[in-house]
Order: structure tokens, then C-alpha cells, then sequence
């Protein structure tokens, strides 16, 4: 596994589609804004031309009104890996999202959600305000809540 990681700009694109190609290689997106069809510009995604003959994962996944799930993101960033490597390529990932990039690689567990009880913390932010679920938070977790401008 290669990791090419840094800021906006830097030819992250470039430098990965070079080590894909002289290491026999596969690269694994890892830009959250190249996960969206459509966000080619702004976000530097190569073409499919620029793209050539590397294989490229986890690009255009989502559609832009989708919301954003860095837990389901690391499955298939993960399930891009194994693929690479069942094939003998090398993976190659490119991006510079921290978060996405730690997913992918460090050891992140994301629990699930539980939609009823976000419905009712929702409805509870909407009618009490954020002091409100801060305090219970400080309650149960000071250390959480420390964290967390109130």
C-alpha cells in the first residue's frame, strides 16, 4: 500500500498516477469531494483520458445530493484494497481528506445509527436549543463535552 496525502494542489493526482503506473498499481480515490458524480470541477478529478490505462476506485460513487458517510466510504475504500491486491496490484491511495484517508487506512470503528433516537435528539435541539443537549452530554461525558464549544 502507497499513500499519497497533502493540501489542495500539490500534485497528489500526478505523483499517484505516476507510482500506479511504475508499481503496477491501482489507485484508490481518497479526495470526499471526487466521490460525487459531477464535482469535476473545483476538485481537480482527472479525466478519464488523464485517467488512461490505471484503474481508478471509489470516484463518482455518490450522487451530490447524497449526505456524505465516511463509514460507508471506508467499506468500499477497504473492499477496493482487497480487490487491488487479489489482482496483484499494488493500491494506491490519493487525497488529501483527513478523515477519509485515517478511515481508510487506521483502525476506525463507525457504530450505526439509530434513526429514532436522531429524530428525537433533533426534535429535542429544535424545541430546547444545543445548551440543552450539551449539559445532558457533560453529564454522561465531560471529557466529550469539554471538547464541544457550548
Amino acid at each position: 500500500m502507497v499513500a499519497v496525502v497533502g493540501p489542495t494542489a500539490v500534485g497528489k493526482s500526478d505523483l499517484g498516477l505516476a507510482l500506479a503506473r511504475a508499481l503496477g498499481g491501482e489507485v484508490v480515490n481518497a479526495d470526499s469531494m471526487q466521490l460525487y458524480r459531477g464535482m469535476d470541477v473545483g476538485t481537480a478529478k482527472l479525466s478519464d483520458a488523464e485517467q488512461g490505462d490505471v484503474v481508478h476506485h471509489v470516484l463518482d460513487v455518490w450522487d451530490v445530493r447524497d449526505e456524505a458517510n465516511v463509514a460507508a466510504y471506508q467499506r468500499m475504500a477497504r473492499a477496493a484494497f482487497r480487490a487491488a491486491r487479489d489482482r496483484g496490484a499494488v493500491p494506491v491511495l490519493v487525497g488529501g481528506s483527513g478523515l477519509y484517508v485515517r478511515a481508510a487506512l487506521d483502525r476506525m470503528d463507525f457504530p450505526g445509527t439509530d434513526p429514532g433516537v436522531r429524530a428525537r435528539l433533533e426534535a429535542e435541539l429544535a424545541a430546547d436549543g444545543p445548551a440543552t443537549l450539551h449539559r445532558r452530554l457533560a453529564e454522561v461525558d465531560p471529557a466529550a463535552a469539554a471538547s464541544i464549544l457550548a
